[in-house]
């Protein structure tokens, strides 16, 4: 079983097609792995996929995880070819057909495969790649907008797939002249190279394709949310009607069709429909509604809906009819591929949020869908069990680690801690704290964690990073089970519409997609089946955490702001053990709450404690990116920790600035300055014998699902710490 798994999932990298189809029994939870990592996802979605149980909604998780841009659905067409069965051929634009049976009526069920995405036009000088959208009617200009400021997947020519995130403008730069808004039609993706022959030697050329990161959520027991789901509803039907044709008996042809290329304008179904002689045809297709759906072809018959509409009334189904339905066919749609003498009628899966990156489908719609298109062909519907499918068991990461930094970086980045709910983060760093330190560590009044170094009573320097993130609270619970958000902390609520969410509840993690800019739907019906599952007024959400290394040293993730500053301040404690022992002076550690929401453990930690100097640790908000202007925070992300002279809560004075890059020099710490919006904890110390310093880390997107830093800047940023804490603690 292993070895047929194994091969199966190295499809695409040359190795061989296994010699049956593997249907092992369904494992839920191994789809936990397909939620938390983008690493090794193709050979993971791919193996996970074939032990999925023969039903719809398992078929479709299996769909659903797969990425399928116009022209590159070789990964869902591999799929489908293990589980269809019949007798089934491809077309050289890759459509898989499928024919049971013999004789008349032939009928036609078919279906598009592939999603809404772009291709790469260009690779930039500086390493960012351009797009060219792939997708037509109904998104339009809104296909950007659903791709600003996510990660994406870029599949190559040669089979590998690469991380990327759309590049965002930061919410920091628009109080400023310098602030752009984003053109939607003119994205960036950061793959983490720093110039285009590093994309090259990764395997990036001209035409790779792009397409949203895979992010299935599973929502109470009846729905499957993941982005264009829609696309992929189709295909799960059809693979259950197969599963009803094969080695039964009826009378006539059943042609089940795969179709590709559907973006843009349906261009592999006017193949489809040209190549093949049927009687009659049901085309399945994506972007319905919250029921299901069938219309006639504008300007053919409606035999077949008439006929379609009545069986669903004899079995008991609903189904909505809706006006003629029209397929556009492009510029060079000359022709209409519609034969009078062949009945027509298209359906929709029921489907909630359609045509976007968090639509949903109900579980049992598709069953409903699969059940009346076998009944239409003559087949025999035996109705299978199917188990609702367990949340997701949360997987150990499979991220590169490169070294103890980067491990805490991704452990913290993981843990939620929106502004006033920052305790799961303390817990964390209070575990990755050393023993020395933990002895020496409290908590005070506000809510920081304090680990003080030294015997002083008083520190000498103070170094404080924050816990807290931006993120979301619970407002309001509606009696339809929908969720009302408040933003926490600075953002851009169009960053985060239409994206899977988690709600920090009483009982744990309950899942959710954003259905708007402030609206969360959970899959819960009802305002007691909310409180039931945990979730009640107060409680926070946030966008889906993961860590996700990009090319060479960059790294991305929700939260690095200011995960990492607080990553870099663990390490600079370790490194500081044995001088602690021979220290004359006294430095403060200190992991502060609040920050995002107005800077509020700092102000609590000020109002006792006055070091001669404090060392804010947080970002650096860069314009190192194409969506910004460089006439200020121009720092380089890779060049190094980042002394932030000069922001918008104040400055450093320019002696202060002179001292700390002279001892950057003498330690050979690469040390940029610089100028950037924003604010820092260091900014509420009042006292005269304060001096503010922040330091900080160059990260692009700041405030987004995005941030992205490079970790050669985290190792500087504690070097630097180090040095300076060594100073104020007198051991050298």
């Amino acid at each position: 079983m292993a070895g047929r798994l194994q091969a199966f999932a190295g499809w695409g990298r040359g190795l061989p097609r296994p010699a049956a189809p593997v249907r092992p029994k369904c494992h839920w939870a191994r789809f936990g792995h397909l939620l938390r990592t983008p690493k090794r996802a193709l050979r993971f979605i791919l193996a996970s996929a074939l032990a999925a149980a023969q039903a719809p909604a398992s078929d479709l998780l299996g769909l659903a995880g797969l990425d399928a841009a116009p022209g590159d659905e070789s990964r869902v067409i591999e799929f489908i070819a293990s589980r269809v069965g019949g007798t089934h051929r491809r077309g050289s634009n890759g459509t898989l057909v499928a024919t049971f049976g013999q004789g008349a009526p032939h009928t036609l069920l078919a279906t598009g495969v592939d999603e809404p995405g772009y291709a790469v036009s260009a690779i930039q000088p500086d390493g960012y790649l351009r797009l060219q959208a792939l997708a037509d009617a109904p998104f339009g200009s809104e296909l950007g907008e659903h791709f600003l400021g996510q990660h994406v997947r870029v599949s190559t020519a040669t089979g590998s797939v690469l991380p990327g995130v759309v590049a965002a403008p930061s919410v920091h730069f628009r109080s400023r002249p310098a602030y752009r808004r984003t053109e939607t039609d003119d994205l960036y993706v950061d793959v983490g190279s720093s110039s285009a022959s590093q994309a090259r030697a990764a395997g990036l050329n001209v035409l790779d394709r792009v397409t949203l990161e895979k992010r299935v959520t599973l929502m109470g027991s009846e729905w499957i949310a993941a982005p264009w789901i829609s696309s992929r509803g189709g295909a799960a039907v059809l693979l259950d009607v197969a599963s009803c044709l094969r080695g039964a008996n009826f009378e006539g042809t059943v042609t089940v069709a795969f179709v590709t290329q559907r973006y843009p304008h349906n261009a592999g179904l006017v193949r489809l429909l040209r190549s093949l002689d049927f009687d009659r045809a049901v085309l399945l297709r994506p972007n319905g509604s919250a029921s299901a759906g069938v219309a006639s072809v504008r300007g053919q018959s409606d035999a077949l809906v008439r006929e379609i509409a009545a069986l669903a009334d004899r079995e008991g189904l609903k189904i909505e009819r809706r006006p003629p339905h029209g397929l556009a066919f492009g510029p060079f749609g000359d022709q209409s591929p519609w034969r009078n003498q062949h009945a027509y009628a298209v359906m929709w899966p029921p489907t909630q949020n359609s045509a976007t990156p968090s639509a949903a489908i109900r579980r049992s719609g598709l069953s409903e869908m699969a059940r009346l298109l076998c009944r239409l062909v003559g087949g025999r519907w035996e109705p299978r069990r199917e188990q609702p499918p367990r949340a997701p068991a949360r997987a150990a990461s499979t991220a590169r680690r490169n070294g103890s930094l980067t491990q805490m970086i991704e452990q913290l980045v993981e843990v939620p801690g929106v502004s006033g709910k920052e305790e799961p983060v303390r817990r964390l760093v209070q575990s990755l704290l050393p023993a020395y330190a933990r002895q020496a560590m409290r908590i005070d009044g506000g809510g920081n964690l304090i680990v003080r170094l030294g015997s002083g009573e008083q520190p000498d320097a103070a170094f404080i990073a924050h816990l807290d993130e931006i993120g979301f609270g619970v407002s309001a619970i509606s009696s339809d089970g929908s969720v009302a958000l408040d933003l926490k902390g600075g953002g851009d609520l169009r960053l985060f519409a239409w994206q899977p969410m988690v709600v920090h509840g009483s009982r744990g993690s309950v899942n959710g997609v954003m259905s708007g800019r402030r609206s969360l739907n959970l899959g819960l019906s009802s305002r007691e089946a909310v409180a039931n599952a945990g979730t009640s007024e107060g409680d926070t959400a946030t966008v889906l955490k993961r860590f996700r290394r990009l090319l060479g040293d960059r790294v991305s993730a929700r939260s690095l702001d200011d995960r990492l500053g607080c990553a870099t301040l663990v390490e600079a404690i370790r490194r500081l053990e044995g001088p602690t022992r021979r220290a004359s002076g006294t430095v403060d550690f200190v992991f502060s709450v609040g920050e995002e929401i107005g800077r509020l453990g700092a102000m609590h930690y000020a109002k006792t404690a006055s070091p001669a100097h404090v060392f804010p640790i947080d970002t650096f908000v860069t314009s190192d990116s194409p969506l910004e202007s460089k006439r200020m925070a121009d720092a380089r992300l890779g060049g190094g920790a980042v002394l932030r002279a000069f922001d918008e809560s104040g400055l450093t004075p320019t002696a202060e600035v002179a001292r700390v890059a002279a001892l950057a020099r003498q330690h050979k710490i690469p040390l940029q300055l610089g100028v950037t919006a924003g604010g820092n904890d260091g900014s509420v110390f009042r006292s005269l014998d304060t001096v503010n310093v922040p330091i900080g880390f160059p990260l692009r997107y700041a405030h987004s699902a995005v941030e992205t830093a490079d970790l050669r800047d985290a190792e500087a940023v504690v070097d630097l710490i180090e040095a300076l804490a060594l100073k104020a603690l007198g051991t050298r």
